[in-house]
C-alpha cells in the first residue's frame, strides 16, 4: 500500500472552528500531495497530523484501517494572529516536521517530503493544476479544465486555446468552498459536441455548462 494522502486536524477545536481550520489548510496537504512521490509503507496511505494545545497523547501514534495518527501539540491562539501567508508557511512547516519526525520512528525515507515540501514554496504556496485536457474533433482547439484550489475557495476554470497556445477564452465555471467532497463531484469530464461547442461535465456525467464558440 502506498502512501499518498496527508491532513491536519484540529480534533479538539469546536466543530464549526475545526472544520474552518481544515478548509484554510486543505489547499497547503492537497499542494503537497500533488508533489509526493508516493511509496509503499506496507500499511499506511493516509496520515493525520492531529493538532492540539498540550496532551498526554503528544508524540505518540495511532494505526487503524491503514490510516495513522499522529498527535502533536500545536498553539491555535499564535496561528490567529499570523497573516495568510505566514499561516500557510507555518502548517506547511507543521506538516513536513512531524512527517520528518515519522520518518525517523518508522523508517521511511526522508527524500520525497523534502521534495513535496521544496515544491510548495517554489510555487508560492498557488496550487493550480490542470484536471483535464481534450482536443476538438478537428484538433484545431484544445481544451483544458484548470483548478486553482485556495484558503478560501476551489475555483474550477474553463480554458480554449488554439493549437499555437494562444489563448481564445477563459471562464469560471464553478466556484465552490474548498472542500474536496463538494468540488470533487463537480469535477467530470470534457466533451466537444462539435469543432465549435464544449460540455463541461461533472462527475456524474451531468451538464455544468456548454460553450458555443464564434470562430467565423
Amino acid at each position: 500500500m502506498k502512501l499518498k494522502e496527508f491532513s491536519l486536524w484540529g480534533f479538539k477545536l469546536p466543530l464549526e472552528e475545526s472544520r474552518k481550520f481544515t478548509l484554510f489548510n486543505r489547499s497547503i496537504c492537497a499542494h503537497f500531495e500533488r508533489h509526493f512521490e508516493a511509496f509503499d509503507t506496507k500499511g499506511v496511505y493516509r496520515v493525520i497530523i492531529k493538532l492540539s494545545e498540550p496532551d498526554e497523547r503528544v508524540n505518540t501514534i495511532e494505526e487503524s484501517s491503514s490510516v495513522l495518527k499522529y498527535y502533536k501539540a500545536f498553539d491555535f491562539d499564535e496561528l490567529s494572529s499570523f497573516d495568510s501567508r505566514a499561516k500557510k508557511e507555518w502548517l506547511l512547516n507543521v506538516l513536513y516536521n512531524s512527517l520528518l519526525e515519522l520518518c525517523e520512528k518508522l523508517g521511511w525515507p526522508s527524500e520525497p517530503f523534502k521534495q513535496a515540501y521544496d515544491a510548495v514554496y517554489q510555487e508560492k504556496f498557488l496550487n493550480i493544476y490542470e484536471f483535464k485536457k481534450k482536443n476538438s474533433r478537428n484538433r484545431k482547439l484544445i481544451a483544458k479544465l484548470e483548478c486553482h484550489h485556495g484558503t478560501e475557495s476551489f475555483d474550477c476554470y474553463a480554458k480554449i486555446e488554439d493549437k499555437s497556445g494562444s489563448q481564445i477564452l477563459k471562464k469560471l465555471v464553478f466556484s465552490s468552498e474548498p472542500d474536496e467532497f463538494i468540488f470533487n463531484s463537480l469535477l467530470g469530464d470534457l466533451k466537444w459536441i462539435d469543432s465549435e461547442t464544449l460540455s463541461i461535465l461533472k462527475k456524474n456525467r451531468s451538464e455544468i455548462e456548454r460553450i458555443r464558440l464564434d470562430l467565423r
